[in-house]
C-alpha cells in the first residue's frame, strides 16, 4: 500500500480501525462528517437544509457499517486532514451510550459499576460516552432510563464525535484513564434492556406493544 503524506490522524485511526473500530473524518471544529474528505459531494453544503443532512448521513453511516471501509480508505480519508475525528457506530454491533449530562451517567453507574470499569468510556464536553457491543443490531435512537431521557444511543445509522477532537468553543473529548480501545474492548451486552435502559419513553413502549407495533412480517 503506497503511503500517503500522513494527516495528524492516519496513524490514531489505523490503530482502531485494527482494534474493530472505524474512523470518520468530522469538520474541523464540529460535529458534522467531512464527506469532501470522504470523496462524496456534500450536496447538504448547497441547500443548507436540516433534513437532506440527516438523509446523507444516515444514509453514509448506515452503509458503511453493512460494508465498512478498509485500511487504503482510511488512508485516503485522513491523508493531509486536520479536521475532527468520529467513530462509526452500528459495524460490529458496536453501540454507545451518549449520556447528554454527568449526573444521568453517575446515576446509571450506580447499578452497572463493574460493566462500566471494563469497556471504553470517554467523557465529552457536556457527559459521557460508554462504548458496547450488543449481540443483535441496534438502531440510533434516543435512549431513556426509566421515565427520564438520559441522551442518545448511537448504533446502526449513527456515529459519535471521538478523542482527541475538539469544538470550536474549546472543548475537547478525552478517554477515561485506562479505558480507551487500547487498553480494553468493548463489552458485549445481551440488549438496552439488559441495561435498564430503552429507544423510547416507557409510555411509547406500553402503546408500541398494546397496538403490537414496531415489527413486520415477511413478505
Amino acid at each position: 500500500m503506497k503511503r500517503l503524506r500522513a494527516g495528524i490522524h492516519v496513524d490514531y485511526a489505523l490503530q482502531l480501525l485494527n482494534k474493530g473500530f472505524v474512523c470518520l473524518p468530522l469538520r474541523a471544529g464540529g460535529k458534522h462528517l467531512d464527506l469532501a474528505a470522504m470523496g462524496i459531494e456534500p450536496l447538504h453544503l448547497h441547500t443548507m437544509g436540516k433534513r437532506l443532512k440527516e438523509a446523507m448521513f444516515t444514509g453514509i453511516t448506515m452503509s458503511l457499517s453493512l460494508k465498512p471501509p478498509g485500511a487504503d480508505d482510511i488512508e485516503r480519508w485522513f491523508s493531509e486532514f486536520s479536521g475532527n475525528i468520529g467513530i462509526l457506530a452500528g459495524h460490529g454491533n458496536l453501540i454507545v451510550l451518549d449520556f447528554d449530562c454527568p449526573a444521568a451517567f453517575f446515576r446509571w453507574r450506580k447499578s452497572h459499576t463493574e460493566l462500566v470499569s471494563r469497556t471504553p468510556v470517554a467523557q465529552t464536553p457536556g457527559g459521557f460516552h460508554v462504548y458496547l457491543r450488543s449481540t443483535q443490531p441496534t438502531v440510533t435512537s434516543s435512549l431513556y432510563g426509566g421515565l427520564r431521557k438520559a441522551g442518545h444511543i448511537k448504533a446502526l445509522s449513527g456515529y459519535v464525535v471521538s478523542s482527541p477532537s475538539r469544538l470550536q468553543d474549546g472543548s475537547t473529548y478525552s478517554w477515561l484513564p485506562g479505558q480507551s480501545p487500547f487498553d480494553c474492548s468493548p463489552q458485549e451486552v445481551p440488549d438496552l434492556g439488559s441495561l435498564s435502559l430503552y429507544g423510547e419513553s416507557p409510555l411509547k413502549r406500553v402503546y408500541d406493544r398494546i397496538l403490537k407495533r414496531g415489527y413486520f412480517d415477511h413478505q
